[in-house]
Parts: structure tokens; C-alpha cells; sequence
């Protein structure tokens, strides 16, 4: 072989080696690159402990919603007892009826014989014609109000302003006596559906006196008598 031939292969040797040389290390680098990219990737960065103790803790609301929930039946069972607890209009008309003295009930009906004539035996008032001999006692304001509003009435009698009625309630006060007043209109305020405490003897004796001072001859008049009653109180 001659020297030019020897000396082009020692060339090509040594290119070589050196590609080699240079090639390896370089594929190697890049070998555990990609390696180290796809374990890396696949890992993903690890949350700090703060945010890992934040998901993780439970919501506190659930409780809150289960004791409202617990707590809402005892307060709908408050208001059913409160409400059971508050006697009815209708329960407190019959209890006050229930507790008049049937005596003084019947004392009262015989009285009413006089009434009759005008309010009628069913107490709606009788009638003369088209019109009224005197107003109904079935739900009167007067007669189931303040006692001493009746009282007046019976005592002192009504002016009969108008011709709305054709009786005329004349004072009655001279015929019934204070046990007689009372029990009339006890009667008349616990019959035809009515129902209010019962007027006791004493308290027609005592607006018998008090009343005694209104000078009203022919009678009072309706619109006078809420006046007349408070002034005397």
C-alpha cells in the first residue's frame, strides 16, 4: 500500500473517531433529556401542604343546614302550642254562657215578657208592617257592650228621633227592680245566639245611681248614649 492510500485511510479513521467521539455524549444528553421531560411531566408539581389542608377540609354549612332543619320542627310545634293555648271568640261566648245562673236566666225570661212586645219573643224584633217595631238584640253592639250601655237603655229609655222603628223604648226603670234588671238583661245578652258575661245586681244598682242625675224625660238619644255612659264613669 502506498503512502497516499495509507495516509487517506488514517484520515477517514480519524474523522470517524472523532464523530464518534463527539456523537455519543451528545445522543446520550438527549436520550436522558427526553427522559427526564416525560417523568417530569407525567409527576407534575407537588401542591403545598396549605392548599392540599384546604381541599381537603370539609365545609362547615352541612351541620348548620341539619340543625336548622332539627330546630324548625320544635318552633312549628311553639306556634301549634301558643295557638292551641289562645281560646277562640267562639270557645269564651260559651264558656260565658255556660257560667250564667240558670235562675237568673229564667228570672231574666220572665222579665223579658214586657220586651217581647216590641223586640219580638225571638228577639229580632217585631214586626209592624214593612218596618220594625224596635231593632233586633241578635248581635247588638249596645246590648252586648259595655253593660252600663244597656243599663242606661232600660233605665232611662230611648228618644224616638226618627221613624226607623214604630215602638218607642219608654224607661223601664220604675218596673224592674235591680235583681230583675240584672237578670233581663243577663237573659237577652246569652239568648238567640248571644253570648256576654252576665250583668249582676250590683252593677244595676250601681248605674241605677249613677244614672239618676240624667234628666231624660222623653228618653236618651242614641247618639248621646257612649257620651253619658263615659261621663258617668
Amino acid at each position: 500500500m502506498s503512502d497516499e492510500t495509507q495516509n487517506s485511510t488514517d484520515s477517514i479513521s480519524s474523522v470517524i473517531g472523532k464523530v464518534f467521539f463527539y456523537l455519543v455524549p451528545v445522543s446520550l444528553i438527549v436520550m436522558l433529556g427526553i427522559v427526564g421531560v416525560a417523568f417530569l411531566g407525567g409527576s407534575g408539581p407537588e401542591k403545598p401542604e396549605e392548599e392540599k389542608e384546604t381541599a381537603a377540609a370539609p365545609a362547615p354549612a352541612a351541620p348548620a343546614v341539619a340543625e336548622a332543619k332539627e330546630e324548625a320542627p320544635a318552633t312549628e310545634g311553639a306556634a301549634a302550642e301558643t295557638a292551641a293555648a289562645a281560646p277562640a271568640p267562639a270557645a269564651e261566648e260559651a264558656s260565658a254562657a255556660a257560667a250564667v245562673d240558670p235562675e237568673v236566666m229564667k228570672l231574666g225570661q220572665t222579665s223579658y215578657a214586657t220586651c217581647a212586645a216590641c223586640h219580638g219573643p225571638d228577639g229580632k224584633g217585631l214586626k209592624a208592617g214593612p218596618a220594625l217595631m224596635a231593632p233586633s238584640l241578635v248581635g247588638s253592639e249596645v246590648l252586648l257592650g259595655d253593660p252600663d250601655l244597656s243599663l242606661l237603655v232600660v233605665l232611662k229609655g230611648i228618644a224616638k228621633e226618627n221613624m226607623d222603628f214604630m215602638g218607642v223604648m219608654a224607661p223601664l226603670g220604675a218596673a224592674l227592680d235591680d235583681q230583675k234588671l240584672a237578670a233581663v238583661l243577663t237573659y237577652t245578652r246569652n239568648s238567640w245566639g248571644n253570648s256576654a258575661p252576665a250583668v249582676t245586681v250590683e252593677q244595676a244598682a250601681a248605674a241605677r245611681e249613677k244614672f239618676a242625675d240624667v234628666n231624660a224625660p222623653a228618653g236618651v238619644k242614641r247618639g248621646e248614649l257612649e257620651k253619658i255612659v263615659s261621663e258617668h264613669k
